[in-house]
């Protein structure tokens, strides 16, 4: 695990690593002639996400291992994939989750402890945010990914529940927190589509262990509910959240500060069926909220008045057009999203039993920080906003180079040459932009499957 020849010293520490795997009492492979110990094997899992299509498969992993079990003058005897399979599947969800958070604590460092936030603070595209010096901008939404038709899989994710049983694929629900200014992942959460607990909100109940006080929240109408603002506002965290499309935007008992911004005060309401009596007994009666008329004015964009929540109710340290900046940020969270799903492929994944469809979840969400995490080092290394960078041109470059830079003897030449890659790529600066989500391309598809395969090969029998 000391060796210097650890194929991903060069972006995860093996301390790191060696702490992480102790902790999830992961100890396979410790014999001198064994190839997939927890490294190589965690090496392996993420070449997987740097590449589409056959390269992601489990024998292309066996075939890198093995061009790099030879680079370091070693020998192999067989490429067959059953002992890496094997030793992938030791590598669990919570191992790799904890990585990831790993990573994501390390760049976002407390500014309180006299280091960088992770970002020079010149972050282009966020508004007045920008020039926010307090806690981490962290942003939330939802996503879903499908999995492998298997039973295993749509006994614990079960397919959408308006599909006819047999044509749908077994489907995850997520939440996912990230860093406005970095585009780094700080947690996530998933669980069954549909059903009882499944919902957006109550998986982000289950993620609020990864803010810290000094934070602030930011997300869309849906998260904005009584429960979410209570429970951030006793941690010490605040949010800046859209008003929730069945509150009024300007009571009549609220107290009115300037011109378009007033203060309402919220009442608990009944407690709900899914909280107990003692988290229900936390929760103030009351909670001031601070609501903040807020206009959409861009060139291009059709004028759309809209009311931002926030528990920030000082009208003059935090103004309207500081909020609606850091609300107009919001909008990265989705291209982050994007990035993950489409980008590094984790819209349809592939493992054929729930273990192994969330292992496969964490990798690509491990992978996703460790390229945010190299982007970062290079925007700080030179001034620049790592939003400005191509996550994109980073994934390529990790990719191509993904044998080579686990080599000691050319690492430090890959590392300039990756650097300089990264800075030549600029990507542009499109605040608030409003564009359809249509491919212009039609898809070559086969016909849609309309009844189960079973039932339709039982007809054409007959």
């Amino acid at each position: 695990m000391q060796s210097e020849e650890s194929p991903l010293a060069t972006i995860l520490s093996d301390g790191r690593m060696a702490e992480i795997f102790a902790q999830e009492q992961i100890s396979f492979g410790q014999d001198d002639d064994n190839v997939y110990t927890p490294t190589i094997t965690l090496w392996g899992l993420l070449s997987q996400v740097f590449f589409k299509a056959e390269q992601r498969s489990c024998l292309a992993a066996v075939v890198r291992i093995a061009a790099l079990w030879l680079s370091l003058g070693k020998t192999i005897s067989s490429t067959n994939t059953g002992a890496y399979c094997r030793a992938r599947r030791q590598l669990t969800c919570e191992a790799l989750r904890k990585l990831s958070r790993a990573i994501a604590d390390h760049a976002l460092r407390n500014p309180a402890d006299g280091e960088a936030v992770g970002c020079p603070p010149t972050d282009a595209g966020i508004g007045p945010a920008a020039a926010y010096a307090g806690g981490r901008l962290i942003m939330v939404d939802g996503f879903t990914v499908t999995a492998a038709d298997t039973a295993a899989n749509q006994a614990e994710y079960p397919q959408n529940p308006a599909q006819q049983e047999g044509l749908g694929f077994p489907i995850l629900r997520g939440v996912a927190l990230l860093c406005m200014r970095t585009g780094m992942l700080l947690d996530a959460d998933v669980g069954p589509y549909s059903g009882k607990g499944t919902g957006e909100t109550a998986l982000l109940w289950k993620l609020l262990d990864a803010l810290r006080a000094g934070d602030i929240l930011v997300a869309d109408s849906y998260y904005c509910t009584y429960w979410l603002l209570a429970e951030c506002r006793r941690r010490g965290v605040q949010v800046v959240m859209r008003n929730h499309h069945l509150r009024d935007d300007s009571p009549s008992a609220a107290r009115h500060l300037v011109k378009g911004q007033c203060v309402a005060t919220w009442v608990r309401p009944q407690r709900p069926e899914w909280m107990d009596e003692a988290t229900y007994a936390l929760m103030p009666r009351t909670i001031d909220v601070r609501l903040v008329e807020s206009v959409n004015e861009q060139p291009g964009q059709r004028t759309r008045k809209i009311t931002i929540a926030t528990t920030l109710l000082d009208h003059q340290q935090h103004d309207a057009q500081w909020l609606a900046g850091i609300y107009r940020g919001r909008w990265r969270v989705e291209l982050d999203i994007r990035a993950i799903k489409v980008t590094l492929g984790m819209d349809i994944l592939r493992a054929k039993t729930p273990a192994m469809v969330r292992a496969e979840l964490w990798s690509c969400l491990l992978a996703y920080n460790l390229i945010r995490e190299s982007m970062l080092n290079a925007a700080m290394e030179t001034g620049r906003s790592c939003r400005t960078l191509s996550l994109t041109a980073t994934l390529q470059m990790i990719g191509n180079l993904w044998l080579a830079n686990a080599m000691q003897d050319v690492s430090d030449q890959l590392q300039a040459l990756f650097q300089a890659h990264q800075l030549t790529l600029k990507v542009g600066n499109r605040p608030g932009r409003n564009e359809p989500r249509v491919n212009k391309r039609r898809p070559k598809i086969l016909k849609l499957m309309t009844e189960p395969r079973p039932k339709k090969l039982a007809a054409n029998a007959a």
